[in-house]
């Protein structure tokens, strides 16, 4: 037995050492089911929020497939729009050279008129 201490005493430190070791490892199992229940928490978050991920890049992808899609329609409306103009543009074409033909037959005859006026006034 130490110096000083009783053998009561001495059961009197062991239960109290035996009560603060049942204390600790109630607060450590405590600790260990906390830390497992955020563990779980924070694989169910992790789970949700790679959920949330792979939806959103699928709506990416979706998304760019549409703007494919809508690019292309573009790309064929504006070839058609120009091709429609340059339509407008021949027929416009063709139409002026009808008249400048028109136009010219017309002069031709004029100056063959003026020609003859003149052969009469001399």
């Amino acid at each position: 037995m130490p110096l000083g201490l009783s053998a009561g005493s001495i059961r009197s430190n062991d239960g109290r050492e035996a009560f603060l070791e049942r204390m600790a490892d109630w607060e450590l199992s405590q600790l260990q089911r906390q830390c497992e229940a955020m563990e779980g928490e924070r694989q169910a978050y992790n789970k949700a929020v790679q959920g949330r991920i792979n939806k959103q890049l699928e709506e990416i992808q979706r998304l760019e497939g549409v703007r494919d899609t809508l690019q292309a329609q573009i790309s064929v409306a504006q070839s058609q729009a120009k091709r429609l103009r340059d339509n407008q543009k021949l027929e416009n074409m063709g139409h002026l050279l009808k008249c400048r033909v028109q136009v010219q037959a017309e002069i031709e005859e004029l100056q063959e008129q003026t020609r003859a006026l003149d052969k009469q006034n001399l």
